[in-house]
């Protein structure tokens, strides 16, 4: 019966971000790439080698609708450079066909990853996630997760939350966070634990409010 009132609960609900699956690997094509290298010269301008002199690497790509229906749009997610633990500047670049339409950056963390949600406020526009994560501090290290939409061309935050931690015992625990889609979604959050690789339920999903986005982007000029 129990079962049975938690799938009533959360029928409808669509996945934000499900940490007990792998991140799918960044592939960008020739077309692709030449779009991120155009895209760094002018970060460059806005975060200079003094800072960062690494090499950027992708962290990963979504495709979708973001700032116009019916479009077929990509968001590149990079990191700039890592400057400490769980630190560092990173970068959105929001491209469609070779046209760069969007070049973003933030003094935000470590890139994981980027993955689409689909319009889960109903408004016809893909959101997205950008995941952050951290090395051993303390014995704990963990992910957070920024859910995100494009206002005005712009990237803003919806709310954050706690996607996985972790500790030197190698136990993991991860929280798989689903919405029920509407004007104002309804967030649910599940609890797993695992080993890293395989993961099983410890607890039944629950409404959750999500804290305020991490992430804060400026636009390169």
């Amino acid at each position: 019966m129990a079962a049975m009132a938690v799938t009533a609960f959360t029928q409808g609900t669509v996945v934000v971000h499900d940490p007990t699956k792998q991140w799918p690997m960044p592939k960008l094509s020739t077309a692709e790439q030449a779009i991120l290298d155009k895209a760094l010269l002018a970060v460059r301008r806005t975060v200079p080698k003094d800072i960062c002199d690494q090499e950027p690497e992708a962290a990963g790509v979504a495709r979708g609708a973001f700032t116009r229906p019916g479009s077929r749009q990509m968001i590149t997610f990079y990191q700039i450079c890592q400057t400490g633990n769980g630190l560092g500047w990173v970068g959105l670049i929001l491209s469609e066909g070779d046209k760069v339409i969007g070049n973003y950056v933030a003094d935000s963390g470590w890139t994981v990853g980027v993955q689409t949600v689909p319009d889960i406020d109903r408004n016809g526009l893909d959101e997205f996630v950008l995941a952050y994560g951290g090395g051993i501090h303390q014995g704990e290290g963990g992910v957070g997760v920024d859910v995100m939409q494009f206002v005005s061309g712009a990237p803003k935050g919806i709310g954050w939350y706690q996607a996985e931690k972790f500790d030197e015992s190698e136990n993991v625990t991860v929280w798989k966070l689903t919405a029920r889609p509407g004007k104002s979604p309804v967030f649910y959050k599940q609890r797993f634990t695992g080993n890293g690789q395989k993961y099983k339920p410890a607890g039944a999903p629950a409404i959750t409010k999500l804290r305020k986005a991490y992430g804060a982007f400026e636009r390169v000029k």
